[in-house]
């Protein structure tokens, strides 16, 4: 076991008016125990280790979006992801490209219906809080805006429109699940 100690932080307001990490004073001493000893300790234990092992995998797939870029190696799961900013860039991209194809081809929408399939399509937050009248519009939208992009646009942005038509499409939840 090693202990790591991390200092907390919270974002605020900087001066120019953006967000900013400022350190809290609080840190935090962290016990971090090496496989070895948790799968020694208990199969409870053990459990753990392989429960955190497939969270980290599975996440590690849902971000890569295709089948062909999930690892199927140890060597590919382990390896480091290159932090470039791409992604981001690409989101970004796909999302200017949305609005600008609604602008277009959806002439007929008022511009806060517009402003609100962007919106969606850009947070995934907002698209899981929408009710489903609002997802089966976006899905339409997003299904031809599939049919008119460039091969270039189709290239980028396939895993983003999948992804996308697939959370639209996903089951609903309805006010008496909860209860």
């Amino acid at each position: 076991m090693k202990n790591v100690e991390i200092k907390l932080s919270k974002t605020v307001k900087g001066e120019n008016g953006k967000n900013v990490r400022q350190e809290t004073g609080v840190v935090l001493s962290v016990p971090v125990f090496t496989s070895s000893e948790l799968f020694d300790h208990s199969s409870e234990a053990a459990a753990w280790v392989e429960a955190a092992i497939e969270a980290a995998t599975l996440a590690k797939a849902r971000n890569v979006g295709t089948q062909a870029d999930v690892a199927t190696t140890i060597e590919q799961l382990i390896a480091k992801a290159e932090r470039s900013g791409e992604a981001l860039k690409l989101f970004a991209a796909f999302g200017r490209d949305f609005a600008e194809f609604l602008t277009k081809h959806a002439a007929d929408k008022k511009q806060a219906v517009r402003d609100t399939l962007v919106a969606m399509a850009r947070n995934k937050n907002i698209l899981a809080t929408s009710n489903e009248v609002r997802k089966q519009a976006l899905a339409t939208q997003l299904e031809a805006f599939a049919e008119v992009m460039t091969e270039e646009q189709e290239a980028a942005y396939e895993a983003i429109l999948l992804n996308l038509i697939s959370l639209c499409n996903g089951e609903a939840v309805e006010d008496a699940d909860f209860e």
